[in-house]
């Protein structure tokens, strides 16, 4: 009855004045398909983010450095996450090698967690001229996805122009059909504004530390081309964040705050998005009610005690979104220290 009475307060109160959401980007609201036989088309979809990342870490080096690209396979190819190489790589002024087992180590947690898998790698050609993928390239890409019964394949070429200290990155999508043996075509570009969802929790949770999360930041879009175009990328609007994006990371908070209460966590299903609650002791419980929309913003907490039916909102950081999971234990420890709770 608690729950149900907070569910319908903030539902009224939403309703009237809508909470602030934070600056932070949105992808397209669509379904996780398998990765079926179903090839994608050439536009390619990534967000500010991860051009940037792709640029920052580019002009890091004078000799060819690379990553990977993980995303989800859907009409278009759509990259949530590009990453740096792992620390085997191999570079040199006219090659580049990945790190492998580095890319098999991000691919478990990164497919696990967010439903996300590699299709494709990015890496930079310095010293070569080329903004197309050299022979050695496409005999790579090729024997890769058919190793791993890809239906397609994405790979982006970087090339750099002007000063060494702020060179301009131009971005060159490849796109590999491997149904047939046609040489790769160039893609469009569909940029969405702001961070990648993916990355943005990520960093709030100061995963894979190795990956520098927050340096793409470093790297103004302006220094950012497409293929050979003069002007700075086009940045469409951001659609909502998908549901699986979403439900992933309830998924992940909902699992942390159960290790750290040693109870199941119950899920009620509001107007406004989800309410958490936590036990801390019986009857005591918190409830933390939580925006559907991302980066899905904790709008209140309160204590619950179920023995008299009464609720306490009590105090807690503003800004604390579902990502950022340490602040959000960070108050669940309070309150049980509050009412000193071992």
């Amino acid at each position: 009855m608690v729950v149900k009475r907070i569910a319908r307060f903030l539902g009224r109160r939403k309703s009237k004045v809508p909470t602030p959401s934070a600056l932070a980007p949105k992808v397209e609201r669509a379904p996780v398909p398998p990765a079926a036989r179903q090839v994608p088309s050439r536009t390619l979809v990534i967000w500010e983010s991860e051009l940037r990342a792709i640029a920052a870490e580019a002009a890091a080096w004078t000799v060819e450095t690379g990553g990977d690209l993980f995303g989800r396979w859907q009409a278009n190819p759509t990259v949530f996450l590009a990453t740096k190489a792992g620390p085997n790589a191999q570079r040199d002024n006219a090659h580049f090698r990945l790190d492998v087992e580095y890319l098999r180590q991000l691919s478990k947690p990164l497919a696990a967690d967010w439903a996300l898998r590699y299709f494709g790698d990015w890496h930079s050609h310095h010293r070569l001229g080329l903004s197309a993928p050299s022979s050695g390239d496409r005999r790579r890409i090729r024997q890769l996805g058919k190793r791993n019964n890809f239906p397609g394949m994405v790979e982006i070429i970087v090339t750099t122009e002007g000063g060494r200290q702020t060179p301009i990155v131009r971005i060159h999508p490849w796109f590999y059909d491997l149904a047939d043996e046609d040489e790769p075509t160039a893609m469009s570009v569909t940029v969405y504004a702001g961070c990648s969802p993916v990355r943005e929790a990520l960093s709030a949770r100061r995963a894979f530390p190795e990956q520098a999360l927050d340096e793409w930041q470093s790297v103004a879009l302006d220094r950012v081309r497409i293929g050979d175009a003069g002007g700075l990328p086009i940045l469409a609007s951001t659609p909502a964040v998908d549901a699986p994006t979403r439900e992933q990371a309830i998924a992940h908070l909902a699992e942390v705050l159960k290790r750290e209460s040693g109870a199941p966590i119950e899920q009620h299903t509001a107007a406004f998005g989800k309410i958490l609650v936590v036990r801390l002791e019986e009857p005591y419980h918190l409830a933390f009610a939580i925006d559907q929309k991302w980066p899905m913003n904790v709008l209140e907490v309160h204590r619950l005690d179920r023995a008299t039916g009464a609720a306490e909102q009590i105090e807690a950081p503003a800004g604390l979104m579902v990502p950022d999971i340490n602040g959000i234990v960070q108050v669940y420890r309070a309150a049980k220290a509050e009412r000193g709770i071992a």
